[in-house]
């Protein structure tokens, strides 16, 4: 909720948070964003299905995850996305969803 609350507060539009990769995967279907921030881990499972998705409609995402580079490395589709960590530094969120939106 502190990421939707400083993203509003950034002016931008939010569509979730969602709790699941199939929510995730749902709202898409209905709206397409302009960038998304994501989690790696969605309720027990890993958000590759939803950055996949993501990558294949042309929408830029950044990680929000407390993931090692190790074990982003591991995912071809995570490996080399921005990650802004966990706890997030929500003023360098702000500037990358800024700098991908652009």
């Amino acid at each position: 909720m502190e990421l939707r609350e400083a993203l509003i507060n950034g002016g931008f539009r939010v569509l979730g948070p969602v709790g699941s990769v199939e929510d995730a995967l749902d709202l898409l279907q209905d709206e397409r964003p302009d960038a998304a921030v994501l989690d790696v881990n969605l309720d027990d499972e890993k958000v590759t299905p939803v950055a996949i998705l993501l990558r294949s409609l042309g929408v830029p995402f950044v990680l929000a995850s407390a993931c090692e580079k190790s074990e982003l490395a591991q995912n071809a589709i995570l490996a080399n996305a921005v990650n802004v960590g966990k706890p997030t530094d929500m003023k360098g969120l702000l500037d990358v969803i800024q700098a991908l939106t652009m």
